[in-house]
C-alpha cells in the first residue's frame, strides 16, 4: 500500500507539473506579439488580410499599405498546411471586418502536413483548429489532451516565444537573390501536383468570404524567371474552376 501511495503521489506531481508548465507557456503565447496571438487576442484589425505559405511572405506589406492606403494583416507561415490556412482565415473573418482577402494559391501544392501538430499551440483558441488536428493528426491531438506541455513542443511555439516582446511585422521577404543562387536556378525545376482536397479547402474559404460579401482574390506570387514550374497553369485552372 505504501508503494502504491508513492506511485499515486508521483503521478499527481507529474500531472500538476504538466498543467502548471503548460499554463505558463500558454500565458506566454497569449502575450506574444506573434501574428496568431495578436489575431486571437483581438489586435489583428486590417483592411486586407493575406493568407498563404512562405510565398505569401513575398507580398511586401509596407509597399502594399503605401500603395493602397490600407492596413494589411498576414496569416502566412512557412509550408502552411492548407487546412490550417483555411480555418485560420475563417477564424480571422469571424473576428474582423476586412475589405479584401488575398490568398496565394501555391499553398494547394506546397502544403506540409508535418507542420500540423505545431498548431496544437493555438488549439485552445479555435474549435476549427481543434477539429482539423483531431481528424488529421489524431495521435498528436490525443497526446495534447493528456499532456499540455506537448502542445508547445513545436516550431510554432518557438516563433511565438521569439516574438514575445516585439512585433513580427518584419517577417517578409525583401532580399535580392545572390548571383550564385541565380546561376543555380538555371535549369532547375519543380513539378506541381494538384491535391483535390486542398482545392476544396480554397473553395471553402471562397464560399465563406462571399457569404459575407468579402472580396477574395486568388493570386500567384512571382517565381524566379529562370526557375521552371511545371503544371502551374493546372493549379490555376483547378482553383479557378472550383472558386468561380
Amino acid at each position: 500500500m505504501k508503494k502504491a501511495g508513492w506511485v499515486i503521489f508521483f503521478i499527481g506531481v507529474l500531472f500538476a507539473g504538466d498543467r502548471l508548465i503548460g499554463w505558463f507557456f500558454q500565458h506566454e503565447v497569449e502575450k506574444s506579439q506573434f501574428r496568431y496571438s495578436r489575431m486571437y487576442r483581438g489586435e489583428g484589425k486590417a483592411d486586407i488580410m493575406i493568407v498563404g505559405n512562405s510565398r505569401g511572405l513575398n507580398f511586401y506589406q509596407p509597399y502594399m499599405e503605401q500603395a493602397t492606403g490600407k492596413k494589411t494583416f498576414s496569416l502566412c507561415y512557412y509550408s502552411m498546411p492548407c487546412e490550417i490556412a483555411t480555418v485560420l482565415a475563417e477564424d480571422y473573418l469571424d473576428r474582423y471586418q476586412v475589405q479584401t482577402v488575398l490568398c496565394e494559391i501555391s499553398i494547394v501544392e506546397m502544403s506540409e502536413d508535418k507542420l500540423l501538430p505545431g498548431f496544437t499551440t493555438y488549439m485552445p483558441y479555435s474549435k476549427r483548429i481543434d477539429s482539423v488536428l483531431k481528424a488529421k493528426v489524431n495521435d498528436s491531438w490525443v497526446t495534447s489532451q493528456v499532456s499540455h506541455i506537448y502542445r508547445f513542443n513545436n516550431e510554432v511555439f518557438q516563433r511565438a516565444l521569439f516574438y514575445r516582446n516585439h512585433l513580427d511585422d518584419d517577417w517578409f521577404f525583401d532580399h535580392t537573390i545572390s548571383e550564385r543562387l541565380a546561376k543555380e536556378a538555371l535549369g532547375s525545376s519543380v513539378e506541381f501536383k494538384v491535391p483535390e482536397k486542398h482545392v476544396q479547402d480554397l473553395k471553402q474559404l471562397a464560399d465563406y468570404c462571399r457569404a459575407r460579401n468579402i472580396n477574395i482574390k486568388f493570386v500567384i506570387g512571382p517565381f524566379f524567371p529562370l526557375y521552371t514550374v511545371k503544371h502551374l497553369d493546372l493549379v490555376k485552372k483547378r482553383v479557378e474552376e472550383a472558386t468561380v
